[in-house]
């Protein structure tokens, strides 16, 4: 993870990559742009700022986030129109069909989850809510990340998926994947609002 570096602040890298995503015309690239946007400019930032239930940081590194909350914060960062708010204090299985729809699937394992992102293939990112949990899962190199504010840690970090407690601290998955959506693209470029 993180294989790009990128200069300047947090919000020259966002601001410098939503210009770009704005003037991609395939939607692959879209996606891949997407991807690594979120992965190498968005979450490194994070990783480390504190845990807290209550936490409604707006800035990478200060103060306090909760889970739900970085999930709406990062994405209202890079452009999506809703309201970071209203979307964290959502219930996971809210917050993952509000973003992914009809497209979101279930599980009841962590290896059913583990084994169904990879196999449709890396660089993709999704949106996983657990019973009390919410975060990411990024899967590059065949290797299943799970980016979360985690209660566990006490910070926003990024972990293999298989190893973490907090993963598998759940009695069902509901997930659905952010890139390759080409819905929540669309309403990303024409700022409707999703939330």
């Amino acid at each position: 993870m993180y294989s790009l570096t990128a200069g300047g602040s947090y919000r020259e890298r966002i601001d410098s990559s939503i210009k770009k995503l704005k003037n991609t015309k395939s939607d692959s690239t879209l996606s891949q742009s997407f991807y690594f946007i979120m992965t190498d400019s968005v979450f490194p930032d994070w990783m480390g700022t504190k845990w807290d239930f209550n936490g409604i940081s707006n800035t990478p590194g200060k103060g306090m986030i909760a889970c739900g909350y970085f999930v709406s914060t990062t994405l209202k960062h890079i452009g999506f129109n809703l309201n970071r708010y209203k979307l964290a204090q959502q219930g996971a299985s809210t917050v993952v069909d509000v973003l992914c729809g009809e497209n979101q699937m279930k599980s009841v394992t962590e290896a059913d989850v583990i084994q169904k992102v990879k196999s449709r293939g890396n660089n993709r990112l999704y949106v996983v809510g657990l019973d009390y949990h919410v975060g990411f899962l990024a899967v590059e190199n065949n290797i299943v990340y799970f980016i979360h504010s985690d209660y566990l840690n006490g910070m926003v970090v990024c972990e293999k998926a298989s190893d973490s407690i907090s993963f598998s601290s759940t009695n069902a998955y509901v997930y659905g994947e952010l890139t390759n959506n080409q819905t929540l693209f669309t309403k990303w470029k024409s700022g409707i609002k999703i939330y």
